[in-house]
């Protein structure tokens, strides 16, 4: 699709504000999905010190997730 610069053209209020209202419905799922995540690691966590075979066998993969999360919460932070 061509840019405002390449047609000389701005876009209508209308189209704005539709670009708008699709961007936050967008940033509302992802948002949600970062709640659902971290309320998953969480869980993942609690039910992992509940016997210490399990937390050594599943500590690096919560520490990736965690870490995979908070990269996330970096990029969504430095794009607003």
């Amino acid at each position: 699709m061509a840019s405002t610069r390449e047609t000389g053209r701005r876009p209508t209020r209308g189209r704005n504000q539709e670009t708008v209202r699709r961007a936050k419905l967008h940033l509302s799922t992802a948002s949600n999905m970062l709640d659902c995540a971290a309320t998953a690691i969480t869980r993942a966590s609690e039910l992992a010190s509940d016997r210490d075979d399990v937390g050594e066998e599943l500590a690096e993969d919560i520490a990736a997730l965690r870490s995979s999360a908070r990269m996330l919460g970096t990029f969504s932070a430095s794009e607003g």
